[in-house]
């Protein structure tokens, strides 16, 4: 047997993140730069210098001086261009006594413009002149809308055909289709390499920002609400509000009920727009801004100033300027006259400036505003709170990775490959999918230094790196509590889930009369068929030939609407037949775990064909 080699512990940490420069220590080493690192003795930082980094106790960053000013930056980076609209459409759930849809516009610029909807309800043209409408059906119909804002934008156009079915009970009405379909990538699933493989419903992304849609009675929303006199509750003893004006009364929550609905969802477009655009799960956004602020984008000052839905520091700032250099890119030139050096490398003063600049975006305080808050800015400013997650998860990932551990046990072979597991960008962790989101909250609520010394302890212990034993060693106080409470809302989101009604939008349409008969603006019954076609290159030719084609191969077919057809193929191909499908609909074919996959739009005829090719192995010339 060979002899085990013996080997002192040794362990390397990567601490970014929420400590500032010259007053906590920071070791930036990115992951990639382990690659370039030639033997196992270059990776290591000395345990004892990562350690005194970890424990140093954080302080707040220093202010600027009194002759300094911090610059202001007039919106979002990613916002500074034109704005777009959008436009979609929900069905109400349950029995109704008149069948209807709501449709509904937004910009991604809530700057106060004027949205209106127009189109079409079978051949009947139709104005409304607000950016929700409530359109009331006599059977089931096709619709055709777009948004339009008086300073010019139009939405890409809705397609969309909804089934009316009357019952005993009343009317039920559907969506069987619509044109519009949404990929998403979950950008920390990515980050960490690790997937949720138990298809929980938590970390969906809805194709609807209706389906953000919740109603919660939430207390310190509501008391907020008859603070600031936006619910008048006079005729209630002692005006709703408890003796201290810190928690509404029975009475008071009860007038409060409708403006608590409409706060809880007047930011869902937009978290469905970050959600989209930076990869996070919108649940988790909205359940983010629930239990940081309730959704009263108000500005407080416990360990530092906290802003807005997300009580957004300057702390967490310093994470994503260091995670995200292209966003460093963008706010710099606002701010600094020289933004040639990374954020790392910028002098302390001038970190300073930048983080409070971005900061401030998130600070919509406002004096000539409605109840003292710009709500537009609080919109655009939850696109600001999706890369703040996205970059705590890449903390947490950069984290996990660099924590490497050589018990005097571990042979130096399974040392090495710990080193290329780390190299490579992988996850030296125990930790589940759930875990990891558990971090990415504790490394948000907390900060990464609380984080990294409880990994490091853990792996001390060795124990795995995983929620039950990291939280048993957490020094930061009301972390361990923070993520459970979190979670456990974020569990029960789908519980509270709420969708608007014709009472809550009252807005109804106005129908054009028709001076000339309008024909049918688009073909609403595909007569497409879809030709897929599988085989084997043998001859490496790259195209199919006699005795290349591969038989009883199962073919899935999924539409935006989810509906799914399987199919296997015969002498290699395998014919879908789309008739009925409306065109527009979103179209994903697939090899279900061979991991091919083709997507395209359902034309209105003609034929789509699909052609997996599958190369032949190399083999060997000579014998082993």
């Amino acid at each position: 047997m060979r002899a085990r080699k013996r080997h002192s512990f040794l362990a390397i940490l990567l601490l970014l993140g929420i400590g500032i420069p010259g007053s906590i220590g920071i070791f930036v080493v990115q992951a990639k730069a382990v690659a370039e690192q030639s033997g196992f003795r270059n990776l290591m930082l000395q345990a004892g210098s990562a350690t005194a980094a970890v424990s140093a106790t954080p302080q707040p960053p220093a202010a600027p001086s009194s002759t300094s000013t911090i610059p202001a930056i007039s919106g979002l980076p990613i916002l500074t261009g034109p704005s777009s609209l959008y436009a979609y459409i929900q069905a109400p759930s349950g029995p109704l006594t008149a069948p209807y849809v709501i449709l509904k516009g937004f910009s991604t610029r809530p700057q106060g413009d004027a949205i209106s909807i127009r189109g079409f309800i079978n051949s009947q043209e139709f104005i409304c002149p607000s950016s929700s409408c409530v359109v009331y059906l006599e059977s089931s119909s096709r619709l055709i809308f777009r948004a339009y804002s008086d300073q010019g934008q139009v939405s890409e156009e809705v397609i969309a055909s909804v089934t009316v079915t009357p019952g005993e009970t009343g009317y039920v009405v559907s969506i069987a289709s619509v044109n519009q379909f949404t990929t998403f990538r979950n950008a920390c699933a990515n980050a960490w390499g690790v997937y949720d493989q138990e298809n929980v419903s938590w970390d969906d992304f809805v194709q609807s920002p209706a389906e953000l849609n919740t109603r919660k009675t939430l207390h310190t929303l509501a008391t907020q609400l008859l603070l600031n006199g936006i619910v008048d509750a006079s005729d209630c003893p002692a005006g709703g509000l408890s003796i201290g004006l810190n928690w509404p009364t029975a009475c008071g929550l009860e007038r409060a009920s409708s403006e608590m609905l409409e706060w809880q969802n007047q930011y869902d477009d937009y978290i469905w727009l970050s959600s989209r655009d930076d990869g996070v799960p919108p649940k988790i956004l909205k359940t983010l801004i629930e239990v940081e602020s309730q959704f009263w984008p108000g500005s407080q000052r416990f360990y530092l100033d906290e802003f807005g839905l997300g009580q957004i520091n300057q702390l967490g700032i310093d994470v994503l300027l260091r995670q995200d250099p292209t966003f460093y890119q963008q706010v710099c030139p606002g701010i600094l006259s020289d933004c040639s050096h990374p954020y790392v490398s910028l002098a302390p003063q001038e970190q300073a400036m930048i983080r409070g600049a971005v900061a401030s975006l998130a600070d919509v305080r406002c004096s000539t505003c409605d109840y003292g808050l710009d709500l537009n800015r609080a919109k655009q400013s939850v696109l600001l709170l999706g890369q703040l997650l996205e970059a705590n998860c890449e903390q947490v990932d950069t984290i996990l990775s660099q924590v490497v551990v050589r018990d005097e046990d571990v042979e130096e072979a399974t040392a090495t490959a710990a080193v290329a597991t780390v190299a490579a960008g992988g996850v030296v962790s125990d930790a589940r999918y759930e875990d990891l989101w558990r971090f990415t909250l504790l490394s948000y609520h907390s900060g990464s230094n609380c984080f990294a010394q409880a990994v490091l302890d853990t792996r001390k212990a060795k124990q795995p790196v995983d929620w039950e034993n990291v939280s048993k060693r957490l020094d930061c106080k009301g972390g361990e509590d923070y993520v459970n409470g979190f979670m456990e809302t974020l569990f029960a989101f789908d519980f509270y889930r709420y969708q608007l009604n014709d009472v809550d939008v009252a807005v109804e349409p106005t129908i054009v009369p028709t001076r000339t008969p309008v024909p049918t603006p688009t073909v609403f019954i595909s007569s497409a068929t879809v030709r897929v076609q599988v085989f084997m290159d043998r001859n490496g030719n790259q195209s199919p030939d006699d005795g290349e084609w591969i038989d009883s191969m199962s073919v899935l077919l999924t539409t935006s609407s989810n509906d799914q057809i399987t199919q296997r193929t015969e002498n290699g191909i395998t014919v879908f037949d789309m008739s009925g499908f409306t065109p527009g609909l979103g179209i994903n074919v697939s090899l279900p775990g061979l991991y091919r996959s083709e997507s395209f739009v359902l034309p209105e005829q003609g034929e789509v064909v699909i052609t997996f090719m599958f190369e032949q192995p190399v083999l060997p010339t000579n014998l082993p």
